[in-house]
């Protein structure tokens, strides 16, 4: 298995099409076609279903390529790197974070990159932080924002904000009022919240006490929009920071109460492998992350969330 034949594999799962995927490649069908049937041998395994009108990957040609992208983007990365000396900034690079993270400081990232960094191309995956605390941990990515991140020795986690956690629903359900409601009769409510598993827990220092009330979920989601959908149906209330409905909120469409016995916070760490070798690019992107985030907390954009110490 070669860089050639992880480059011809992934352009035929683009174009689902031999001939097209040769187009791209500037490359011979037949090329194309042989570097396919050898890497299918070398593997043991079928990676397309041929198709009178095309190419279909199947299950194990989706997984190889989730690595191909990787491996493709590793050496992309390094070429570049060996290309300009690493004396700018410079290569591709993925960062993984929770929907209400790139709320907050999505946009800013994005213009200080197209801005500040030309010659950087950044993949922002979005995801729960469980799902993302799992794909820095297989090397999809390089750098996560993580709620709460499960101990391991095998991660570098700099706690960047702690964010306060209120009941949030429709006025119907957890009523006009703003004032404080206990936990404990938070779970006498309908209530979805999302399925995070151990890091939902992790987020007081009483886990029985959100147990109880996971014990209690008529509804758990998987998904922000599921969740939004919910709660925007008048189903239920959850427990979540206000930034994620700040725009409802706003509107008087839903009701935010604080929570107490306990008060509910999570810390957002930023989270690297620590066996990952520093690079310019690495560093610059990582600096720039906790700039903006400590920089939201500071100004009030990102409501319920302060600086750790720095």
């Amino acid at each position: 298995m070669d860089t050639r034949q992880l480059r011809y594999f992934v352009a035929v799962c683009e174009f689902r099409n031999l001939s097209h995927a040769a187009d791209h490649c500037n490359a011979a069908a037949s090329a194309l076609s042989h570097h396919i049937s050898n890497l299918e041998a070398e593997l043991e395994t079928e990676l397309f279903l041929r198709k009178p009108r095309g190419m279909e990957p199947t299950a194990a040609g989706l997984k190889l390529l989730t690595h191909a992208q990787y491996i493709l983007s590793a050496f992309e990365t390094a070429a570049s790197d060996i290309r300009h000396g690493q004396a700018e900034v410079s290569g591709n690079i993925a960062i993984g974070m929770p929907f209400s993270v790139i709320k907050v400081i999505g946009g800013a990232l994005m213009r200080r990159v197209i801005e500040d960094l030309p010659r950087v191309r950044l993949l922002i995956r979005e995801g729960l932080s469980g799902v993302t605390y799992s794909s820095l941990r297989t090397g999809e990515i390089e750098a996560a924002l993580i709620f709460n991140p499960p101990p391991d020795s095998q991660t570098l986690r700099t706690p960047l904000i702690e964010e306060e956690l209120f009941c949030i629903g429709d006025p119907r359900i957890i009523g006009n009022s703003t004032d404080p409601i206990r936990l404990e009769d938070m779970a006498d409510l309908p209530v979805a919240l999302l399925q995070t598993g151990s890091l939902s827990r992790a987020l007081i220092d009483r886990p029985a006490e959100l147990a109880k009330l996971e014990g209690q979920a008529r509804i758990q989601l998987a998904s922000i929009a599921g969740t939004l959908s919910a709660l925007k149906e008048g189903l239920a209330c959850t427990l979540a920071p206000k930034v994620l409905v700040s725009n409802e909120l706003a509107s008087g469409e839903l009701i935010a109460r604080p929570v107490t016995d306990p008060r509910p916070v999570r810390t957002l760490h930023l989270v690297t492998a620590l066996d990952a070798r520093p690079t310019f690019l690495s560093e610059a992107i990582s600096g720039l992350v906790a700039d903006l985030v400590y920089e939201a907390a500071r100004t009030g954009a990102w409501e319920g969330a302060r600086p750790t110490e720095r």
